[in-house]
């Protein structure tokens, strides 16, 4: 199958009118807001990304080119954003075989949304519109394929870009990225969007929901353990912070209880686990929770970390239900009567899991059955 050829249309025309400053050079990572959209679609199968400048573009236009993009002005961008889509579709190479359409002020997309559209892309020949969506509300960016082109460049304006995704053939794309929901056109906003980008190599506990059941599948069982893994570890991490303020992070332990079984089923489904969550651009301090929840070996006098958390949580609780640690252990041993190997695997695993459980319990400074 040849590989289809995909462009970007990034939308930076407009005077910002309701932010304080200039939107596409507001600082947001260390980077400027046009530097980050247009690192959303290198090195991701988009070849020709074309940035519509027009308020304050000769401005912007060494920062595009600098960044190997194209730029293109639009002399009518006060008429509205659909000028400029016009203007930026227009300027697409006559080879795109599909187009993405992002307006500057969403700048906090995750890359795994550009690799899960372009996945669907690759996979769906009868529709014309793709739309990531989040539960269930649909966001940025749309990716259209060309047979659009010429649509949108007779289009009248009436209605902008929406009236003819309206009329086209969609399909929605689910996919475990909020930020597909967040802009800055405004200065609350924006500051909204600092405070994402904060945790930004972490999911959100709304998207960590999704992606439970994206991962899963839906697996019933598997998300009523995790849920419940979720609920023990908060009731934990927040008793250690009770004591000890700062000293877990109570999000990232959540986070990782959530989803610490997403490969279950799986050959090592630890790794996998953690392997899948690398893979979605998550952090290190995710992934190893994930990595270890099953076998993990503490450091001697060291403060309790959230993976010791969620692995004891993970310990107590089977299925969904609560359990004492002792009486797991003594089922799985009695269970593998006549065969001394996996006995001895269980003696090692109950003896480091009872350590385990001791240095969180003294962390939480109470009995864990008064927790839960």
């Amino acid at each position: 199958m040849p590989t289809q050829k995909i462009g970007a249309v990034i939308l930076a025309a407009g005077r910002s009118t309701r932010q304080r400053g200039f939107k596409p050079l507001l600082p947001i990572g260390g980077q400027t807001v046009i530097q980050r959209c247009l690192e959303l679609f290198q090195h991701r199968g988009v070849a020709d990304s074309v940035v519509v400048l027009g308020y304050r573009g000769e401005e912007l236009r060494p920062k595009v080119e600098k960044a190997g993009a194209r730029a293109v002005v639009n002399p009518d961008f006060d008429q509205g954003m659909f000028s400029s889509v016009q203007a930026g579709v227009a300027a697409l190479s006559p080879e795109t075989d599909a187009f993405f359409v992002l307006p500057v002020d969403i700048p906090l997309v995750r890359p795994l949304t550009i690799r899960l559209l372009l996945r669907v892309l690759a996979l769906n020949k009868s529709n014309e519109v793709f739309l990531p969506s989040f539960q269930d509300q649909t966001g940025h960016p749309p990716l259209l394929r060309a047979t659009l082109r010429s649509r949108i460049a007779t289009h009248d304006g009436t209605g902008g870009l929406r009236r003819i995704l309206e009329t086209a053939s969609t399909v929605q794309v689910p996919v475990p990225d909020q930020h597909i929901l967040v802009d800055i056109d405004t200065p609350t906003q924006y500051e909204y969007a600092l405070t994402l980008w904060q945790r930004y190599c972490l999911p959100t506990p709304q998207e960590a929901e999704v992606l439970l059941d994206w991962e899963t599948k839906g697996d019933a069982d598997i998300s009523a353990h995790s849920r419940q893994v979720a609920s023990v570890t908060k009731r934990l991490a927040l008793q250690i912070n009770s004591r000890n303020p700062g000293s877990v992070d109570v999000d990232l332990a959540v986070a990782g209880a959530l989803l610490h079984d997403i490969a279950k089923g799986q050959p090592r489904h630890a790794d996998t686990g953690a392997k899948h969550l690398k893979a979605c651009g998550f952090a290190p301090a995710l992934t190893a929770i994930v990595a270890q929840h099953a076998d993990y070996e503490p450091e001697e006098k060291s403060p309790v970390t959230e993976t010791e958390i969620v692995y004891t949580a993970d310990k107590l609780v089977q299925g969904s239900r609560l359990v004492g640690l002792d009486d797991r252990f003594r089922a799985k041993y009695e269970a593998f009567a006549g065969n001394t190997h996996a006995r001895q695997a269980v003696l090692r695993r109950w003896k480091q899991a009872s350590q385990i459980v001791q240095r969180v319990e003294h962390a939480c400074g109470v009995p864990l059955d008064t927790l839960l």
